[in-house]
């Protein structure tokens, strides 16, 4: 119920966070600069929600990819205000990198928004909206003890990249929520970087030295591309509710995690407000640039859990069902 309340806020805020919101003028649109760190299928999702939020509200976007480049991200976010930018959404690639493209931006001027990854310092932007890292862990730890009992029980974890908000929480509180069940043992902590490729090795080597492993928790949805070509290949790869299934529990809520829950080979996903996210971002870019301000300076908001049972109910509120 506790999960339920909060994508109730979501909505809530989606529409009314900011007290000085944009409204489209008759003139010159605002310029938005649009920075991502990378580009893949989830980033694909933030990417057509913030289009879709600016459209609606009458502003113009700028793009860059930064392809895991720091120094290019700078580069491009300085390129796009000398552009015209008013105001910059980025998603960093490194978060100490991001406090001084921050800095810059409002030191020409110019409102900056992190959406997704959280800067090392939340005071350098005007606003930060993301997920809930912390509360997504501990629903899957929640479920995976659910699904232990009182049995012992071996769990990989998958972990995302920790040099960032996102990856540290997720398995922080995760393990937080484990560490209070003493049958359930994690049997290997596997940093990934948020690479499919380390996800296989990780449980490769997982499923070597434990071949009678209950679970994995994969953070994010690329992740199962690895779990899944090793567990297809060890003849482990069994629907929920068969003989021999691994409890898997991922988080994102993009195509390839809807679709897992839909074929039933995860238990649970955990589908990260996308559109909510990519709206609050928008709203506050055109805010701060046009003389408002936030009513609040952060927003962290919970994923929607579902699972292969409530699917059919559930995909209207996740972003991937509605893309795949």
């Amino acid at each position: 119920m506790k999960m339920k309340s909060g994508i109730c806020a979501v909505s809530a805020l989606a529409m009314a966070i900011f007290a000085g919101a944009y409204q489209a003028a008759a003139q010159e649109p605002v310029v938005i600069g649009v920075s991502f760190d990378k580009m893949e299928s989830f980033r694909e999702g933030e990417f057509n929600a913030i289009k879709a939020a600016a459209a609606a509200k009458g502003a113009k976007i700028i793009f860059q990819n930064a392809q895991e480049d720091a120094q290019r991200q700078a580069s491009q976010i300085e390129s796009m205000i000398a552009q015209g930018a008013k105001a910059i959404i980025a998603i960093p690639w490194d978060i100490e990198a991001a406090v001084n493209d921050a800095n810059n931006a409002r030191s020409a001027g110019v409102a900056y928004v992190t959406l997704d990854q959280a800067p090392a310092d939340l005071k350098a932007v005007d606003f930060h909206v993301g997920g809930d890292p912390c509360a997504d862990g501990t629903a899957a730890g929640e479920f995976f003890a659910k699904a232990a009992g009182d049995k012992p029980y071996k769990l990989l974890e998958l972990q995302g990249g920790l040099s960032n908000d996102n990856g540290i929480r997720r398995s922080k509180c995760l393990d937080e929520v484990l560490a209070k069940h003493s049958n359930i043992v994690i049997v290997a902590q596997v940093p990934t970087d948020w690479k499919p490729e380390k996800a296989l090795v990780g449980t490769e080597n997982a499923l070597q030295a434990h071949p009678d492993l209950n679970a994995i928790y994969s953070p994010w949805n690329i992740g199962l591309q690895g779990v899944f070509s090793v567990l297809e290949k060890a003849g482990k790869l069994k629907k929920v509710g068969e003989r021999g299934h691994i409890d898997i529990v991922s988080i994102d809520g993009a195509p390839t995690g809807c679709q897992a829950v839909r074929d039933g080979l995860i238990d649970m996903d955990l589908a990260t407000p996308v559109g909510d996210m990519a709206a609050a971002a928008v709203d506050a870019a055109l805010a701060v640039a046009t003389g408002g301000k936030p009513a609040a300076p952060t927003a962290f908001l919970p994923g929607t859990p579902y699972t292969p049972a409530d699917v059919a109910t559930q995909a209207p509120k996740v972003w991937g069902c509605a893309a795949g």
